[in-house]
């Protein structure tokens, strides 16, 4: 119930904010940082919450209106990081466009390479790589995006990784 309300008190600020742009030039911008400092009690902003929704129309639209691509939830969740998981390519390719960190980390260190790897997003793995996420990065357990793509028997996604950074992975064979 609790989320229910949050949720109605964002949309009526933001519809409120957006029905008054004709006499506020900054109404916009406005919303897009109420959109930011509103949270559900999990810290999702409404970015994240619309990521974990597939919503890549509502993600369009709040990242056009200047929504904070990086805004990590309580456990340090980034929008990058769930649609690199769901295998969202046109909702990651937006967030890196608009600045995403490929290479945030959690409190953990895990990152939304991490992510893709795990759950077998080949195509994800590769645009996260294109656009400089880091495979050397090991999380908290010491593991590696080859290490989760191992684990989980992705093959192509190991060969990927090594690929894009052959020098790196030369040695853990």
């Amino acid at each position: 119930m609790r989320k229910d309300l949050m949720l109605l008190a964002l949309v009526v600020f933001l519809l409120t904010a957006c029905n008054s742009s004709k006499a506020n030039k900054n109404a916009p911008s406005q919303a897009a940082q109420a959109a930011n400092e509103v949270k559900d009690p999990e810290g999702n902003t409404a970015l994240l919450r619309a990521v974990n929704e597939g919503n890549t129309i509502e993600v369009r639209r709040l990242v056009e209106a200047g929504a904070d691509v990086n805004a990590a939830n309580n456990t340090g969740i980034t929008p990058v990081m769930n649609a690199a998981g769901m295998g969202n390519k046109e909702a990651v390719e937006l967030l890196i466009q608009k600045g995403a960190d490929v290479n945030h980390r959690t409190p953990g260190n895990y990152t939304p390479l991490m992510q893709a790897a795990l759950v077998g997003q080949t195509e994800i793995v590769k645009i996260l790589l294109d656009a400089g996420a880091d495979p050397t990065v090991k999380d908290a357990g010491g593991r590696s995006a080859t290490t989760y793509a191992q684990d989980q028997k992705h093959d192509d996604i190991v060969q990927l990784i090594k690929q894009k950074s052959p020098a790196q992975s030369a040695g853990k064979r």
